[in-house]
């Protein structure tokens, strides 16, 4: 991905999976990639970026990845739990407004320490 903009970030909370990545990635030269070891749901801000790509399903949606876009940024995200979940497009806008378009059904994991749906109890 960053050959075909200015650069990429990944953040992941498997340090074995940033590690891997980033021997791979010597391989390809050019390549402006930063790998960040860390859970995406801490408190610290994520950053500002024009594309994001949540590649573990969120139960509840977070709306955290969708403020980290800059205006013209786009979100992609799997939303739900199984068996249907519902991959959706997010574009910000502008500072206070957000569109969200539903593309398909999928199943997915979900990240560790996504916040879980509630369960109804009697």
């Amino acid at each position: 991905m960053s050959l075909l903009g200015l650069s990429a970030r990944s953040i992941d909370i498997h340090p074995q999976f940033t590690a891997s990545a980033t021997a791979n990635l010597r391989a390809v030269p050019n390549a402006r990639v930063q790998f960040e070891t860390r859970d995406a749901f801490a408190a610290a801000p994520l950053g500002e970026f024009d594309a994001i790509a949540v590649t573990g399903s969120l139960p509840v949606y977070d709306a955290r990845f969708e403020r980290s876009l800059r205006i013209g940024g786009r979100l992609f995200a799997v939303v739900g739990e199984a068996p249907v979940m519902d991959a959706i497009l997010v574009r910000r806008v502008d500072t206070a407004e957000w569109i969200r378009e539903s593309l398909f059904e999928t199943v997915i994991e979900p990240l560790i320490n996504a916040t879980a749906a509630q369960r109804f109890i009697f």
